[in-house]
């Protein structure tokens, strides 16, 4: 009980310390996720479903602290993450095709917190935060109003053709790639700056061992923790000069430079209630020295939203 009251009133200060939020962006964004889904009490209102792990994030290396001078990249780190599916469906199916989350709680060896916010879509289906809402407001009302979006939204267009020529196929958490989807600065000693975007790759081929049902996600993890190491690879990609940096729906494609950055490590998985993440803001601009954020608005964007999300469930509990 201890644990977790001190685990509550640490998220409350993180949470009091954020700057006011834009209202008229970040409320109308979760007020639209709570009409398309409904509302699960002292839930997170997107990726509801999910489940907690603790892990170790090792650097692989000393090549990328050329770019960065984080403690993130120096020693090894503690981590408390959470998987989960995309929405805000507490229900949501396991045997069936999904987009999926990961966040990341990353204690430092100099006692700071970085975050990360993760997905495994390849970029984001609009550029702005108010077509964000625009189009979470569409779908609230329907399949016509969608539709309509889409027809004036040409970053939605071509999310939608991309997603159309994606490989569908079930594969679990532990087998999938989390990208940041938005860029970052790194930063080194120096204070030279490099764009990048990173994702964390599975090691291995971790599979489906479980029989697929409606909840099997959990037990999958368990029995593949205990046939092998669950491990992720943190690659890093560092922009092209003609990428653009500071636009989420736009990809970066073509040749890139990558670079094996860190090792994530799973140490455990635990349920959510009781668990170590449930009352974790996983807030991708809470960074460490050694990284910067890119002028993307989505960044600020989904701090805001999530910062509400945090705020309507802790009032709930």
């Amino acid at each position: 009980m201890i644990k977790k009251y001190s685990s509550i009133c640490a998220s409350v200060l993180i949470f009091q310390s954020m700057p006011v939020i834009a209202e008229s962006t970040a409320v109308k964004t979760v007020d639209a996720f709570e009409q398309v889904f409904g509302v699960t009490a002292g839930e997170r209102r997107n990726h509801t479903k999910g489940f907690c792990f603790t892990a170790t994030l090792s650097p692989a290396g000393t090549a990328i602290q050329q770019y960065s001078a984080s403690p993130l990249f120096i020693q090894d780190s503690q981590v408390i993450g959470r998987l989960s599916h995309k929405g805000g469906n507490a229900q949501a199916a396991d045997n069936v095709p999904a987009e999926y989350g990961m966040g990341l709680s990353i204690s430092l060896s100099d006692g700071r917190q970085h975050r990360m916010s993760m997905n495994t879509l390849d970029f984001f289906p609009v550029a702005t935060p108010e077509a964000f809402a625009e189009l979470m407001q569409a779908k609230a009302q329907g399949k016509a109003a969608v539709k309509a979006f889409k027809a004036s939204n040409t970053d939605l267009q071509r999310f939608s053709a991309h997603s159309k020529q994606k490989t569908t196929q079930l594969t679990p958490y532990e087998a999938s790639t989390y990208n940041s989807i938005n860029s970052f600065y790194l930063v080194s000693e120096k204070g030279e700056k490099t764009a990048v975007r990173w994702a964390f790759v599975p090691r291995g081929l971790p599979g489906i061992v479980k029989p697929q049902a409606q909840d099997f996600f959990y037990k999958n993890m368990q029995q593949n923790m205990s046939d092998q190491q669950l491990a992720w690879d943190m690659v890093v990609t560092f922009a092209n000069p003609d990428d653009v940096v500071d636009n989420a729906a736009i990809a970066w494609t073509g040749d890139h430079k990558t670079l094996v950055a860190a090792t994530l490590k799973v140490n455990a998985v635990s349920d959510q209630h009781p668990g170590t993440c449930g009352n974790i803001n996983y807030d991708p601009l809470l960074l460490s020295d050694g990284f910067l954020p890119s002028n993307d608005p989505l960044l600020q964007a989904r701090r805001d939203a999530y910062a509400v999300s945090f705020g309507r469930r802790l009032s709930e509990q």
